[in-house]
């Protein structure tokens, strides 16, 4: 098996160039694994990858499989011949949908488990099984040095995939959770610390660390977080994301939420007063760039033209990142023309 550790970083691809890369690979019914570091969001790429294909999504933990699963279970015929009765989790071998099958966590299954996958993955049946001509096999995994329960994939299985590697990139993931509803205290405190959006670190004792996967799960806890005591708030972020990130986020949060409200800057943008703390000023860009449409874009340009420049381009660059058609509207039109001037 090629050793993912030392994978150049040339070579590891962003969730949205992996995107289109799987979505080739799994029409072409060729085998590919994606490696990476736990939280890399590795699962939900494979997922998007389905939906947008339409395709129905199976998730197979291969770590709960023993050799013989796979197989199935053995009966008698009636001309008493043994058969084997495949397992429930692997689509009909005459079923005339489409399917991804994704064998979640490969390289922790036991070796015995992963040897049985040989001809699966390689021949597309397994004894008397044969899988549907509409699916396509992936799987994911974690890294030998990210120190979780990995074996090294024997070479014969390796050598049947694609192997491609996730790159954590901050940007990249900005532009998603734009579009998917996390929180814009959280996208706009990643945008100011994007070293933090995944510091995982096999050697830490601690628990919980930094990576995408934690963040969306601190975007729920922010947006449910109604009546929760502040330090209750704040043991929760550090069970989420550790300690030190819990500490820088607590204190921006608390100059988030005595920000003004922002209708007050759409309503008079030419004369609303300008934070001059620059977290205070960042937290109120991420309250705009949310209201951001084709009515609230004209005032948002007018304010961002008063702001340092660096901060007017980052306010105007969220509200498109969120929705690309706004760059069509003649607000944005106007700042991109006085931007090149």
């Amino acid at each position: 098996m090629p050793d993912t550790d030392t994978i150049s970083a040339d070579y590891a691809l962003r969730p949205s160039e992996l995107a289109p890369t799987l979505a080739l690979l799994v029409e072409a019914r060729q085998p590919a694994i994606l490696w990476g570091a736990p939280g890399c969001a590795k699962s939900a790429l494979a997922q998007q990858v389905a939906a947008d294909a339409s395709r129905a999504y199976v998730d197979v933990r291969a770590l709960l499989l023993d050799p013989v699963d796979l197989r199935g279970i053995p009966w008698r015929d009636a001309d008493g011949r043994t058969r084997w009765a495949p397992p429930a989790f692997l689509p009909p071998a005459d079923d005339p949908g489409r399917w991804l099958i994704n064998l979640e966590e490969l390289p922790s299954a036991v070796p015995m488990v992963q040897a049985a996958l040989y001809q699966l993955v390689l021949d597309r049946k397994v004894g008397e099984y044969e899988l549907p001509e509409g699916a396509s096999l992936i799987a994911c995994g974690n890294r030998e040095s990210d120190r979780g329960v990995v074996h090294r994939m024997p070479t014969p299985l390796a050598s049947r995939f694609v192997h491609l590697e996730i790159l954590v990139d901050a940007d990249d993931w900005l532009a998603w959770g734009a579009a998917n509803g996390i929180a814009p205290e959280v996208l706009f405190f990643v945008s100011m610390r994007p070293e933090l959006l995944h510091c995982f670190d096999a050697q830490s004792k601690e628990k919980a660390f930094c990576c995408p996967r934690t963040w969306e799960m601190v975007s729920t806890i922010v947006t449910r977080r109604a009546g929760l005591d502040a330090g209750v708030e704040r043991a929760l972020f550090r069970g989420t994301v550790g300690e030190a990130a819990a500490v820088e986020f607590s204190a921006f949060l608390r100059v988030w939420r005595e920000l003004p409200h922002p209708k007050a800057v759409l309503d008079d943008p030419g004369n609303a007063a300008v934070p001059e703390n620059a977290s205070a000023l960042i937290a109120l860009c991420g309250s705009l760039y949310r209201m951001a449409d084709d009515v609230t874009l004209d005032a948002i340009v007018t304010y961002a033209r008063r702001l340092r420049r660096e901060v007017g381009e980052f306010l105007v660059g969220s509200c498109v990142r969120r929705d690309p058609d706004l760059q069509r509207s003649p607000a944005f039109i106007r700042w991109a023309a006085a931007s090149t001037q």
